[in-house]
């Protein structure tokens, strides 16, 4: 009886990790919306561009997170940026819309003779639209009076990026606090009111006027006071930041009678 050798079983098939491949193309285009989003959410009328980029990047951003074998650092900033420039883009749209809303009701009730006034009165107010004083509007030792609401500047600041009131912020910007006091019954708001009267200026430019976009609210303490319903007699303290291009041209903040009024007078602020 011979004795018989078993066979040696088979060999099991080792199968070696799959690492990730090289690139992740849905992240990529995730990370670029999201940058576009963030950078056109305080431009008017560009803000409705970037609510489309922000859910486009946002829905890019999550399919590059869920793809398996694929980096998702791109994707994941991508999803964060569309997100942050999403839900601000809604919130200058809302705000913008209604400083508009605003300024066209004033103008329209300014345009209406009050009763008991004369045909020669009503003649007066006319002038008054074509950018004449006859309106009343004053801007005075940092006070603004309208015949709608009183702006008071309470102070300037210049805050450097990283510091408290800029964390995120990629330049310095000159923060305003100011007091909004609502004249008439109409609805208002603390950034309301400054939208529609207010805008500044760096004259650093030799073929344009260069207007300063807006920065990130300077302090947690305004974030919530910013939208406020201000009732009728009612004041509010709030605060607006504006990216500055450099820190040795000076500030011009103008002053004007409404949104769709000419300027009643200015303030120029130094950085140096």
């Amino acid at each position: 009886m011979s004795d018989t050798i078993p066979a040696p079983a088979p060999a099991q098939p080792s199968y070696a990790p799959q690492a990730p491949k090289a690139g992740n193309g849905f992240g990529i285009a995730a990370l670029i919306l999201g940058i576009v989003t963030v950078v056109g959410f305080a431009i008017p009328f560009l803000n409705y561009a970037s609510v489309a980029t922000g859910i486009v990047g946002v829905v890019l951003g999550v399919i590059g997170l869920v793809i398996k074998f694929r980096p998702r650092k791109a994707a994941l900033v991508g999803v964060i940026l569309s997100g942050v420039g999403l839900v601000l883009s809604i919130i200058m749209i809302v705000v913008y819309t209604a400083a508009f809303a605003a300024a066209v009701s004033a103008v329209k009730e300014d345009s209406v003779p009050k009763a008991g006034t004369t045909a020669a009165a009503a003649g007066d107010d006319s002038d008054a639209a074509d950018g004449s004083s006859i309106t009343g509007a004053s801007f005075k030792d940092g006070v603004l009076t309208t015949s709608t609401v009183k702006i008071e500047i309470v102070s300037h600041s210049i805050i450097q990026p990283g510091q408290a009131g800029n964390e995120y912020g990629s330049k310095p910007v000159i923060a305003i606090v100011y007091k909004t006091t609502n004249l008439t019954s109409a609805s208002t708001s603390p950034s309301i009111a400054w939208l529609s009267n207010f805008e500044a200026f760096q004259d650093n430019d030799p073929n344009s006027v260069n207007s300063l976009d807006l920065g990130m609210t300077p302090g947690d303490q305004y974030t919530d006071t910013q939208l406020q319903d201000i009732k009728e007699g009612g004041t509010v303290e709030n605060a607006i930041a504006y990216e500055l291009d450099d820190l040795t041209t000076p500030v011009k903040l103008s002053a004007k009678d409404g949104l769709l009024g000419g300027e009643v007078g200015s303030v120029t602020y130094k950085l140096q």
